[in-house]
């Protein structure tokens, strides 16, 4: 009697992957990235009970799928292999040989193009073994760490304030402030001499202003000065000495002034002897005449 084959009604028909529940849930599934989950199921739908260990993730077969930028296929490349979610059968090499891979939730086909060691690496359920690295502390982490001395959590701190209450800081000193004092430490300075009311002349308003005996001196002293000769008038201190007379040598830098020379002062003295000496003869004539 002929065995029928069983139609699934209730989904569509159609091949499908099968993704079990043991890859969704392991380790090594959660760890990925959203474009190795993608990349995996690119991979899964590939498998047809019988290409295990063929499976292709070139940049050309995936373009077809929409798949544009080669180093995001090389990151999940990398992610699903470190995840061993699937396994490298043959290294590809220019000019067009592609490499092949295998999901590691089933068992390898046998194919006599695999590398060499390449069967006897694979295992199936690999992917169990994973388990995700731990992450690097944060710097947070281990200042939280170092500031409770070993412990994972920070110390909390008490924030209740004592029953007391909580006191203000005195803005005054605890003795008080103290004003500055109007004198000084030793006292204040006093004058030896204290001043008198009235000057030691005598107050000007006391004085009388205009009396026989002032007016008395006054006119003595008026009629001693014309009774007395008149001093003589003194010789003037300048001279007019020409400009080519001057020495440079007598030049004096503090008064800024030239000395004038011995010859000027000398002919000075000569004038003024033939003066005298005219004068005289003028009043001897005169004598004579009379």
């Amino acid at each position: 009697m002929s065995k029928r084959l069983r139609i699934d009604d209730s989904r569509e028909p159609g091949g499908y992957c099968a993704l079990p529940w043991s890859v969704i849930d392991s380790q090594a599934f959660q760890s990925l990235s959203y474009p190795a989950v993608a990349l995996l199921i690119e991979l899964a739908r590939q498998y047809v009970r019988n290409n295990n260990g063929r499976l292709l993730l070139s940049a050309n077969y995936l373009r077809s799928r929409q798949w544009r930028s080669k180093d995001v296929i090389e990151r999940a490349r990398r992610d699903l292999l470190d995840a061993k979610l699937i396994y490298q059968t043959v290294q590809g090499h220019r000019p067009n040989k592609a490499s092949w891979y295998a999901i590691t939730w089933y068992t390898l086909d046998k194919f006599p193009n695999y590398d060499a060691g390449a069967v006897e690496g694979f295992r199936r359920g690999m992917y169990a073994s994973f388990q995700i690295p731990k992450t690097a502390p944060t710097r947070q982490a281990l200042f939280d760490k170092w500031r409770g001395h070993g412990k994972t959590e920070a110390p909390k701190i008490d924030l209740n304030p004592p029953s007391s209450g909580v006191k203000t800081a005195a803005i005054n000193p605890d003795d008080g402030v103290e004003s500055l004092s109007t004198t000084p430490a030793d006292g204040a300075i006093r004058t030896l001499l204290y001043p008198l009311p009235t000057p030691s002349n005598g107050h000007h308003l006391d004085k009388p202003f205009c009396t026989g005996e002032s007016v008395q001196r006054a006119t003595l002293q008026v009629v001693t000065l014309s009774a007395e000769e008149e001093p003589e008038k003194e010789t003037s201190q300048f001279e007019r000495v020409r400009e080519c007379e001057l020495d440079s040598s007598q030049f004096d830098p503090v008064t800024g002034e030239f000395i004038p020379p011995k010859k000027a002062r000398e002919r000075h003295q000569k004038q003024e002897a033939e003066g005298w000496v005219n004068a005289a003869l003028a009043e001897v004539r005169s004598q004579n005449h009379k």
